[in-house]
């Protein structure tokens, strides 16, 4: 059975850059600027909390991301 080339690599450096659509597609940079987009709202939202508020919310919000993150890799 033949490998496929991703199966050659072994570097989670080089798999996280080229498993990313970010990286590769032309879609990617139009995907990047929807999320540029999307924090940029969060952002002005914020802008009515304190600073220790603020990075509370971020750093909550930055946990529940990674945990959907995962959720979602694991569906792969």
């Amino acid at each position: 059975m033949m490998e496929r080339l991703s199966d050659k690599n072994r570097n989670p450096d080089i798999l996280a850059e080229v498993a990313g659509i970010g990286y590769v597609s032309p879609h990617g940079e139009a995907l990047k600027e929807i999320a540029r987009t999307e924090l940029a709202f969060i952002y002005d939202h914020l802008k009515s909390y304190t600073t220790d508020e603020q990075i509370f919310i971020l750093d909550y919000m930055s946990s529940e991301l990674s945990g959907k993150t995962l959720e979602l890799e694991e569906k792969l």
